[in-house]
């Protein structure tokens, strides 16, 4: 006769797994802690109903979703040092499987389901008081996400000054949701990262805890991380995925940039502005358009016409140079930015000359048919290149690399988020776009930070907008675009701190505001100052907007005050330095956010306007219109005052 076990454990270190089979569940101690109790896999059935909106880059999420069923009680299937596989019925006629394995401070769950339903996914039992936080950059006041149900790369909302009545009702106007991670800290003890790069992640933070994605995304594996801090944590994700880069001084530097600089006379009015006004100056960023057309990497002679010597000319005063690209290569550009002119209107009308030879190549994405993928995007229609491809990155490469010969020494590498491809898309590697849309931005980022070390070693800087997990560990990143009003600065401080919480070290965002107030004027000079101020202790100090904000075209107390917010910058760069080799050696981002100071702070997951800045510094950014003092949580310890002494 045959005993059926009624309990399995798993041991190891100080972490112990008890599975109870009937009734099934799963917690999780450490030591006499116990971080998560009450796990159960579920699966549910449903259609997808999501909606891109174009102009705004915003994802509509919709699920026509059936109720959870829920795995009630489960046989061994398997076991071995250190893993046991279950199987159990969801419902009538579905069978689940979960693998569970104990590593060393780390529980790696597998769940399948047969037939495959719309999700699957595990749930357990929240804490009262648990705060999470982490998922990358979230543009909302508060860094504690608590309560909420996130769908990651659909969950950004404008609900700012500006957002109409109508679209408040509805949960704000959509934007694009640049850089979500599938990522979270808990103050319960624990850390949570979905391996995927599908599209689809849900991280519901309510009542239970809930994660799920697609099955249309493959296999679903969920690590739960045990060390004993919210920074340890941090380092056991950042081993796995990537430790952040460490970038050459410049990168750390203070750089400028126009939405559109219609001609080189403009570019060279920016540079001889900053000498003009003693103003510090690392780099300027040529945005769209610059090319003879979206994404052929030569500089339109109409609009540029002596590169060579531009560049030759800033090199010479210690000014670098970056250019804007995205993926995408274009069929007509007749929607998106055009410089002046009718020679420049005539080029990006037509196709964009290198199309043909990529499209021979079979270097884009495709269709299931096999067609390159053609879609709208915010510049035009064109195709994106496939980064899965080795021939269609060295391809893209070569591209690159004569205006990187030329002297160009970073890439703006806009775009490369997720929502742009379909599920029903093909990669060169196999996968759909169900399977790999959030892998994208890595590959792609990946490809122009190796075109940059082919041509400058050690020097160049990649600078992107995109997200998720493993794309902290190239180049930089920034906040992508915000209004130029003060809820938006709130907002972008929160989400620097939950960016930095989920490993993102190098980052930036648009001193001013890149869209502007009410999207039709300038940044208001109180704001801008405020915004220099935050973007002092940053580790890149970026200006950029639609609008003329430079600050010698407000007066003369503004010059004096943002020149002072760069030179304060500059003479902080080695400190930051040092803090970024920190953060490229165990982790520990140049940002750090409260719970990754103290964690035995009780306000450490929800101070959402203070931050670490580096060893040494705690950074409270004014953040409300017409202050002139505000109250500042501080960590314990003596405190000592930057300006005062």
């Amino acid at each position: 006769m045959s005993v059926v076990p009624a309990e399995v454990l798993l041991e190891r270190g100080p972490i112990r797994v008890a599975i109870s089979l009937e009734p099934f569940g799963l917690e999780i101690r450490r030591g006499a802690r116990r971080l998560v109790h009450g796990v159960r896999p579920w699966c549910a059935d449903g259609q997808v109903h999501d909606q891109f909106v174009q102009l705004t880059e915003g994802v509509i999420a919709v699920e026509e979703r059936e109720k959870r069923t829920h795995v009630d009680r489960a046989a061994l299937d398997g076991e071995g040092e250190g893993w046991v596989e279950l199987v159990g019925q969801a419902g009538s006629g579905r069978e689940m499987r979960l693998r569970v394995e104990l590593q060393w401070e780390r529980v790696l769950f597998g769940v399948t389901a047969d037939p495959a339903p719309l999700r699957v996914g595990l749930d357990w039992e929240r804490s009262t008081e648990e705060a999470f936080t982490g998922l990358g950059a979230r543009h909302g006041e508060e860094v504690d996400q608590a309560a909420r149900r996130i769908r990651l790369g659909a969950d950004r909302r404008y609900t700012g000054p500006d957002c109409p009545p109508d679209m408040l009702e509805v949960g704000g106007i959509p934007q694009g949701d640049y850089a979500p991670v599938p990522w979270v800290l808990a103050s319960r003890g624990y850390a949570l990262w979905v391996e995927t790069t599908g599209d689809g992640v849900e991280i519901d933070l309510g009542r239970r805890v809930s994660v799920s994605q697609r099955s249309a995304a493959g296999p679903f594996a969920l690590h739960l991380l045990t060390p004993p801090t919210p920074a340890a944590q941090l380092r056991r994700y950042l081993r796995i995925t990537g430790m952040p880069a460490l970038l050459p001084e410049w990168g750390y530097g203070h750089w400028k940039s126009r939405d559109v600089y219609e001609h080189q006379t403009d570019v060279e009015d920016d540079f001889d502005g900053y000498a003009r006004h003693e103003i510090a100056l690392d780099a300027i960023v040529i945005d769209s358009p610059w090319e003879t057309q979206y994404n052929t990497w030569v500089f339109n002679p109409h609009q540029f016409p002596d590169p060579e010597g531009m560049l030759e000319r800033f090199r010479a005063r210690g000014v670098r140079t970056v250019v804007w690209v995205t993926p995408w290569i274009n069929l007509e550009s007749v929607d998106g930015q055009r410089p002046p002119g009718a020679e420049s209107e005539r080029l990006h009308r037509e196709p964009a000359p290198n199309y043909a030879e990529a499209a021979d190549g079979g270097h884009f994405v495709t269709t299931d048919a096999g067609e390159p993928f053609v879609a709208r995007w915010w510049m035009g229609t064109g195709s994106p290149i496939d980064f899965t491809s080795a021939a269609a990155d060295a391809w893209w490469r070569e591209q690159a690399r004569p205006v990187l010969e030329m002297g160009v020494e970073g890439i703006k590498a806009d775009d490369g988020e997720g929502y742009y491809f379909p599920p029903d898309v093909r990669f060169a590697d196999g996968r759909t776009g169900a399977q790999a849309a959030w892998g994208y931005g890595a590959l792609y980022r990946r490809s122009m930070q190796r075109a940059l070390d082919d041509a400058h070693p050690g020097r160049g800087v990649l600078f992107g907008r995109s997200g998720w997990s493993g794309q902290q560990a190239t180049g930089i990143t920034w906040g992508g675009d915000q209004a130029s009003d003060f809820w938006s600065l709130r907002t972008l401080v929160a989400a620097t701190l939950t960016a930095a919480a989920s490993g993102f070290s190098n980052w930036s965002h648009d001193v001013g505001g890149y869209l502007g107030e009410r999207l039709v004027d300038r940044c208001p000079k109180e704001l801008l100052l405020r915004w220099a101020w935050f973007g002092c202790f940053t580790p890149l100090m970026q200006a950029h907007g639609r609008f003329v904000q430079e600050a010698w075209t407000y007066d003369r107390e503004t010059l004096d005050c943002y020149r002072e917010a760069v030179l304060c910058h500059e003479r902080l760069v080695p400190y930051v330095r040092a803090a970024a080799a920190t953060a490229a050696r165990c982790g520990l981002p140049v940002v750090r956010p409260l719970c990754l100071l103290d964690p035995g702070d009780a306000r450490g997951f929800r101070v959402a306007a203070a931050y670490g800045y580096g060893p040494a510094l705690w950074v409270a950014p004014v953040l409300e219109e017409g202050a002139r003092e505000r109250e500042v949580a501080l960590p314990r310890g003596r405190w000592i005052d930057f300006w005062t002494g």
